[in-house]
């Protein structure tokens, strides 16, 4: 009879393992779910980060080219402002390709970790090379537009309309960088493999 009892117990111990272990298995399966569809929306957001980038290159170089061409610049200038957009627009262009967004969640962590860091490295070159460019374009138009005189009204009101555009940028830049960070966190607990 005390056997009896034993596998009696024993039986509901079994059947309520089994009970844990299936609550177990759909709650990974969830928290999976979860995990998948943030980094889906991390990788979304990094990829209308450079749709946005290169549409406004493509809407803005025109736009440049003909405001330059209207208020009468330099050729020099003209030329140089325009293989400064050239130059830009392929590196970034060249870093959305390095990072390919659409196949980083299929990716190991390693391999993702790897391909994240290289196009960090490259989006930081990126800004190195074209920053003294940019200012130079920045400082070269704003006195053309003053007509070469120190109008301090206009060169501030300028000054503060391109540097509110960089601190706009740059907080764009660091919340990809956090996204990108955050998926490298998730593609790791997914796969569950040792940093390196």
């Amino acid at each position: 009879m005390a056997q009896a009892l034993d596998m009696v117990e024993l039986q509901e111990l079994k059947t309520q393992f089994n009970l844990i272990n299936e609550k177990l298995e759909k709650q990974l399966i969830i928290n999976e779910n979860l995990i998948k569809e943030s980094m889906s929306k991390n990788i979304s957001y990094i990829e209308k980060y450079y749709k946005r980038y290169l549409l406004c290159y493509m809407v803005i170089t025109p736009t440049i080219i003909a405001y330059m061409l209207l208020i009468g610049v330099h050729w020099g200038l003209f030329v140089f402002v325009l293989l400064a957009l050239l130059v830009e627009f392929m590196l970034y262009y060249n870093g959305y390709r390095t990072l390919n967004p659409k196949t980083l969640m299929v990716k190991s962590y390693i391999d993702a970790l790897e391909c994240v860091s290289v196009f960090k490295k490259r989006f930081e070159m990126i800004t190195r090379i074209m920053f003294i460019p940019a200012v130079l374009i920045v400082v070269l138009l704003v006195s053309h537009i003053s007509g070469y005189t120190w109008d301090i009204g206009r060169i501030i009101f300028y000054s503060l309309f391109v540097l509110a555009a960089w601190i706009f940028e740059f907080v764009r830049k660091r919340k990809m960088f956090a996204g990108l960070d955050e998926v490298l966190k998730q593609i790791k607990e997914l796969r569950k493999e040792p940093q390196c």
